[in-house]
C-alpha cells in the first residue's frame, strides 16, 4: 500500500498495525545511524525517567494512551526531522507489509518506546554511566548540557508523542 508521504496526514493515513510496522522499521534504521545504546525497554524507561527528572516533570508514562495513533505522531515528528526525513518518506511511501508483527499490546508500546527514543536521540545524544552497579543517563545537546528549558521541551514532546497533555 504506497502512501503520499507529502499529502495531508502522510503517516495519519496509515492504518494502525501499518503506522506500528512502519515505525518499527523507522526506529531500526535509526538505531543504526544513531545508535543510542540502548538494549532493552527497561534501559529506554531508563533514559525517560532521567529526562523526566532533570526536567522536573515527575514520572514519564511507561506506555502511550493508544500505541497506533503514538506511532503515526512520531513517525510524522520523525518526518519533520533533517536526519530522519529521507528515511521516514521511503517508509511512507512504500510502508512495510503486515505480516509479522503480532498485534500484542506489548510489542505495541515496545515499538512506540523504541521510536520515541529515536526521536530523542535526533536532539540529543545521550549516554548510561555505570558506577558501583548504580545507572546514570548523561544527556547532551553538541558538547553542552542541556538547559532546564529545553529538557522541559524535550518532556512536552515526549508526552505530545504518547499522546498525554503536557
Amino acid at each position: 500500500m504506497a502512501v503520499d508521504v507529502h499529502a495531508e496526514g502522510g503517516a495519519a493515513a496509515l492504518p494502525d498495525r501499518t503506522a506500528l510496522l512502519a515505525l518499527e522499521e523507522a526506529a531500526y534504521e535509526l538505531g543504526r545511524t544513531f545508535p543510542t545504546g540502548v538494549t532493552s525497554a527497561p534501559e529506554a524507561m531508563r533514559i525517560l525517567q532521567e529526562l523526566f527528572t532533570q526536567a522536573g516533570a515527575g514520572t514519564p508514562p511507561s506506555r502511550a494512551d493508544d500505541p497506533p495513533a503514538a506511532a503515526r505522531r512520531v513517525l510524522a515528528a520523525l518526518a519533520r526531522e533533517e536526519g530522519a526525513r529521507k528515511l521516514v518518506e521511503g517508509i511512507l511511501a512504500d510502508p512495510p507489509e503486515d505480516d509479522q508483527m503480532g498485534g500484542e499490546d506489548v510489542v505495541a508500546d515496545l515499538t512506540v518506546l523504541t521510536g520515541v527514543i529515536a526521536f530523542l536521540r535526533m536532539h540529543v545524544s545521550f549516554r548510561f554511566k555505570r558506577d558501583n552497579g548504580r545507572n546514570t543517563v548523561e544527556f547532551r545537546i553538541e558538547k553542552k548540557p542541556l538547559t532546564d528549558g529545553a529538557l522541559t521541551a524535550l518532556v512536552r514532546a515526549v508526552l505530545s508523542l504518547m499522546n498525554r497533555e503536557p
